[in-house]
């Protein structure tokens, strides 16, 4: 599996601008007065409209993940995001032009305070590129043999993923396009926790967008609905089994049977809370039972997930005691 890097300052933005419509604030203030009347102003826009502003910037950000560039903003791509999102009647190239226009008068004012971003980019995910390139290949392919019992499809990994480097926003974050073979993660300069390698959250979305690909493809031919994924990383998966769940263990434990990270700390809840903030964090005990009393390794993964989804359902904050049946 080959990675394709692409400095993606349009994705930068639109995470700018997501951010803001969500109320968070923005490191560089001033950049945040620049954009934030503008980004108020479509979103009322949207919602005049009888949109949802959060559906249509997941939506672009989604169309600009699923790039093997770094994509132009255009009205066509806006139009395209408000079919997804339901909006089709005769207005919609008329919203487009309202969308486009005001990310253009961001990107502006993006731009003016960035003017040499790309370049920043390449600079900033040189070391996560290095770190990944050493140790990532070789966990990616062990993963994989843990997940399928030693004998993965051949199809599993893509031959090549384009991954988008963004300008850091949120102390190291990443996701997945719901339609292509892409990631995106924050162009970080150092990790977020030395206990948890920005390269191990990388190994992380290749294998959810691997299993995000394959239950898509699967579901397809024997005519199962499943719900959408979603490009932020800040929600579930294709599946209802707990997959991106269960997988944050199995991953850690592999870099550490390989001496990728130290095999005394098993750095679980952290890497929860940093690969899957919407997981509460009162949960992460539950998985670390699960891992140890039956992991991926003892029965059959779809057994082992089922249990998983079973005791994080169940799980009351007053009772954690949970016990797993491995026979």
């Amino acid at each position: 599996m080959k990675l394709q890097w692409i400095p993606s300052t349009t994705l930068s933005l639109l995470r700018m601008v997501q951010w803001i419509s969500w109320q968070r604030d923005l490191k560089d203030a001033s950049l945040q007065k620049a954009i934030q009347p503008t980004v108020q102003s479509v979103c009322s826009r949207l919602v005049n409209a009888s949109i949802d502003p959060a559906v249509i910037w997941e939506h672009l950000i989604d169309e600009a993940i699923a790039q093997d560039n770094d994509v132009e903003l255009s009205p066509a791509l806006c139009e395209i995001a408000l079919i997804r999102g339901g909006h089709s009647d005769l207005q919609s190239d008329q919203i487009a032009m309202a969308i486009h226009r005001g990310l253009e008068t961001c990107r502006r004012a993006f731009t003016t305070r960035s003017p040499r971003l790309a370049d920043q980019l390449r600079l900033r995910y040189a070391p996560l590129k290095q770190a990944y390139e050493s140790y990532g290949p070789g966990l990616v392919r062990s993963v994989g043999k843990a997940i399928w019992n030693g004998s993965p499809p051949t199809d599993w990994w893509p031959s090549r993923v384009s991954v988008h480097a963004v300008q850091p926003i949120a102390n190291g974050a990443a996701g997945a396009s719901s339609q292509q073979a892409s990631v995106w993660i924050e162009a970080v300069l150092t990790d977020m926790d030395p206990d948890v390698p920005e390269w191990l959250r990388l190994v992380y979305q290749l294998t959810c967008m691997a299993i995000s690909s394959h239950t898509r493809t699967h579901n397809s031919s024997s005519g199962t609905r499943t719900s959408s994924d979603t490009a932020t990383g800040e929600a579930g998966t294709s599946s209802e089994l707990p997959w991106t769940t269960a997988i944050v263990p199995l991953i850690l434990s592999k870099a550490a049977d390989s001496g990728m990270i130290p095999s005394n700390r098993f750095p679980l809840a952290k890497a929860l809370s940093m690969w899957q903030p919407e997981l509460p964090s009162a949960k992460a005990p539950i998985v670390e039972r699960w891992w140890e009393q039956v992991g991926l390794t003892g029965q059959p993964t779809p057994i082992a997930l089922k249990q998983l989804a079973a005791a994080l359902s169940a799980h009351n904050s007053s009772d954690p005691s949970t016990n797993f049946h491995t026979a």
